[in-house]
């Protein structure tokens, strides 16, 4: 039986291994590759699913603080808004990648605070770091294209986005193997 803490573990594992693949993902960001990698913030189908995921997580949310009339336009909206979006917004994974981060962030600081996770200094500073570059993402789609470019030309900004990307890994895993859900 899945309980809180063996879920919050669950998504802290998922968000490591995410981590590491942005960290090597940044790392291997080049001026050579620059054009491959460019135009992925303006992927429509990655954009739409990653939407679909994000959304169908903020369904249950949404309920709690929706009006009674909303509630039952909640899933078709979840479900017909990314498709929207698919043929109506420019920069859709951009989009999807910061409303992913920012809720990301709102259930790593909410968890790590319930569960009493060690380190919870730590993990809650990074999950307000990526929360707010979700939101700057999320409110100029176009910056995460700028960040692809400022990282593959400059090296110091290639290796500080991927230091982040390795710490806030490693203090997700370590928050995962030490929180005991007291």
């Amino acid at each position: 039986m899945i309980n809180e803490l063996l879920c919050y573990r669950i998504a802290l594992g998922i968000a490591g291994v995410l981590g590491v693949g942005l960290t090597v993902w940044t790392v291997r960001l080049a001026p050579g590759n620059l054009e491959r990698f460019e135009s992925w913030p303006r992927a429509k189908a990655p954009g739409m699913i990653i939407g679909w995921i994000v959304l169908a997580l903020c369904v249950p949310h949404a309920a709690v603080v929706s009006p009674g009339f909303l509630i039952p336009l909640l899933w078709p909206l979840a479900i017909g808004v990314p498709i929207l979006g698919y043929f109506f917004v420019d920069y859709p994974l951009s989009r999807a990648l910061g409303g992913a981060a920012i809720l990301g962030a709102y259930y790593l600081v909410h968890k790590s605070f319930e569960l009493h996770t060690p380190m919870f200094g730590v993990i809650a500073l990074l999950s307000w770091i990526l929360g707010i570059a979700g939101i700057w993402i999320s409110g100029k789609p176009c910056a995460l294209r700028d960040w692809i470019r400022l990282c593959s030309r400059s090296r110091f900004w290639k290796f500080a986005s991927a230091g982040f990307f390795a710490i806030m890994t490693l203090a997700l895993w370590w928050g995962a193997a030490l929180t005991r859900g007291e």
